[in-house]
């Protein structure tokens, strides 16, 4: 399969949605599926920010601590 043909498989799959006639609930489904992603995204994101922040404070190498950019002056 060719660069065209896969351009042309996706055109046609994005135009099939957008003139697919959509229910109300099926939008809803969407809009509520998306919003549990974004959420399980953003928690993981946020759990891995304080697992490094924890792991700078607990460190024994001082190193660490002193490279943190968010102590320099």
């Amino acid at each position: 399969m060719t660069i065209d043909g896969i351009i042309s498989r996706l055109s046609e799959f994005f135009s099939w949605l957008y003139h697919r006639p959509w229910e109300r609930w099926q939008i809803l489904a969407i809009v509520i599926a998306t919003l549990v992603i974004l959420i399980i995204i953003v928690k993981a994101h946020l759990k891995v920010a304080v697992n490094k922040k924890r792991l700078r404070e607990r460190s024994p190498i001082i190193g660490i601590q002193k490279a943190d950019r968010k102590t320099r002056h």
